[in-house]
């Protein structure tokens, strides 16, 4: 089964990821305006993107307090329709990936969670996903709720709300031996 791994930026000129071999795909992803880096070893494929790591909102604290709203730098539906049938054609001829954002975590990791969720081997890189892009993408592949779903029913609802319910008794129950001394009785 081909791979897929998440690196950084800094990695990829540098090799300092599993050789991909001659079969092979690199996505990378940059900040809008940056330069790409030159990979050190070959790729069959290279594919390029350009887009912030903002989640849904796309508001950002610019450090003194301020939020400036960054969301047309986000990630679009075109581009994770590219990204999920970049990682299908791979899947397909059976290419490795490696893919890169800048820190080599979130965006980069959100393309490589969906990759193995697809059924690429996963190189157990750590990663904290990127939640716009991981959605977006899972949108693609219809494995998310779609605006026109109907909701839940009452009934669904209301079984939620006991299983809520429970939870929190036997939470605090729990709690409360965990933590006292003494038992409840």
């Amino acid at each position: 089964m081909p791979w897929i791994e998440n690196v950084s930026l800094s990695d990829i000129p540098k090799g300092r990821h599993h050789r991909a071999g001659e079969n092979s795909m690199l996505i990378q992803i940059v900040d809008p305006g940056m330069d790409f880096p030159k990979p050190m070893h070959q790729f069959k494929e290279t594919h390029q993107f350009e887009f912030l790591d903002i989640e849904e909102d796309g508001m950002t604290n610019t450090g003194d307090g301020r939020m400036i709203d960054l969301s047309e730098f986000a990630v679009t539906q075109d581009q994770a329709d590219q990204l999920v049938a970049l990682l299908q054609r791979a899947l397909e001829n059976r290419m490795n990936i490696v893919v890169h954002c800048v820190a080599g975590v979130c965006r980069s990791g959100a393309v490589c969670e969906i990759g193995v969720m697809m059924g690429f081997d996963d190189c157990e890189v750590f990663r904290s996903p990127n939640l716009l892009v991981k959605h977006k993408m899972m949108k693609k592949l219809g494995w998310t709720r779609v605006q026109d779903e109907t909701p839940p029913t009452d009934a669904e609802q209301e079984a939620w709300a006991r299983y809520t319910l429970w939870f929190v008794i036997v939470f605090c129950l729990v709690s409360t031996f965990v933590f006292m001394d003494k038992p409840l009785w």
